[in-house]
């Protein structure tokens, strides 16, 4: 998934700081390019144009001003999570030119506040929907990658029984209406943090999209008064009983 391919308005905050600094790594014209950055963005939020911005993010303050935008313009507002592993982070980052690189104690500290926006941090500061972009492996070629997915779990009334449901990401939303005309059961999402766990899972869906071409879902497992009762994913030890 490449935010270059995107067809709608793309915000960057590097072209500003290239356009108002002369340089994309002068940091010194930040708040100038944040200032452009922004005056843009109202701009089409008041359009009502869907619009890309393309910034780190990793600070919660500085995601509240942007949900809070969209809010008083009465627009959803989408994340799209991007985790790479730190040793890709350095990596990528040892590569860019001088004046784009960014220090190890930075690298480090965005690093630890990407990973600890989760996507249920990020849905309930206020953002209408989380996609996780998960990279593709090293040499992997964008067909070969697995699907991104999400987690939902289904409880019912009186959250006696609960249901742990995967589904590709582009099928989730569905996944959630199904449940919402239910007065008996709840669809929420939800996050599994074991990384055994949410590779085997991408990779049953990924089969089950190949069997039914089309967006697959898969029930991991159930629990009822607080037990596993059913397993489905036969190579991952059962994990703790959720709380939810």
């Amino acid at each position: 998934m490449s935010p270059s391919g995107f067809s709608y308005p793309r915000l960057w905050s590097c072209t500003w700081r290239r356009e108002i600094g002369g340089d994309a790594g002068n940091q010194s014209a930040t708040p100038a390019a944040v200032a452009r950055q922004n005056e843009l963005l109202e701009q089409y939020l008041r359009a009502g144009t869907t619009v890309f911005l393309d910034s780190t993010n990793v600070e919660a303050h500085i995601r509240a001003q942007l949900i809070e935008r969209a809010r008083r313009h009465g627009r959803p507002v989408v994340a799209l999570r991007f985790v790479p592993d730190l040793e890709t982070c350095r990596a990528r980052n040892r590569l860019r030119p001088a004046n784009r690189q960014v220090p190890e104690d930075t690298l480090r500290w965005q690093h630890d506040l990407a990973r600890a926006a989760t996507p249920n941090v990020l849905l309930a500061e206020g953002f209408t929907a989380v996609h996780q972009v998960d990279p593709a492996p090293t040499g992997a070629t964008v067909s070969d990658a697995l699907p991104t997915i999400r987690f939902a779990c289904i409880t019912d009334s009186e959250r006696r029984h609960a249901f742990f449901c995967a589904a590709a990401s582009e099928a989730f939303d569905r996944l959630l209406a199904a449940y919402e005309s239910d007065d008996d059961l709840t669809a929420t999402p939800f996050e599994f943090t074991d990384p055994h766990l949410i590779s085997e899972t991408r990779k049953w869906v990924a089969d089950k999209q190949r069997d039914s071409d089309r967006p697959a879902t898969v029930m991991i497992g159930s629990v009822e008064n607080g037990q596993w009762v059913n397993w489905n994913l036969a190579a991952v030890p059962r994990p703790p009983v959720p709380s939810h």
